[in-house]
């Protein structure tokens, strides 16, 4: 359920970028989700266009990158993919680690029309 919330702040976010440029339509947003951030892509969606009908935003499209969780080993060094909240290095069973991707939740373009 808390796709509706990102949805808000979502909605928010381009409502702002649209008034900077003097209120041009907005045709899409592009998003990067982490997988770690456990976004379910449709009800974002379906969230997004509920809060849009009837407003400027109506008819825009989401275009969502989702983005793997992956980690680098503390111990050897190897970059691996996360898949689960503990995490071991499949190279040297090592412990823990850095995680690199997976917790991205940004609004990385808005594309205008050029009416």
């Amino acid at each position: 359920m808390h796709e509706l919330g990102i949805a808000q702040a979502l909605v928010e976010q381009i409502e702002e970028v649209r008034a900077a440029h003097e209120g041009r339509a907005v045709v899409s947003a592009g998003l990067r989700i982490g997988s770690w951030r456990l976004v379910v892509k449709d009800s974002l969606e379906f969230y997004y266009d509920v809060l849009t009908r009837g407003t400027a935003l109506e008819g825009s499209r989401l275009q969502i990158e989702m983005v793997e969780a992956t980690s680098r080993c503390s111990r050897c060094g190897e970059v691996f993919t996360a898949e689960a909240p503990l995490l071991v290095c499949p190279a040297c069973g090592g412990p823990g680690g850095e995680l690199l991707t997976g917790q991205e939740l940004n609004l990385v373009s808005v594309e205008l029309s050029d009416d």
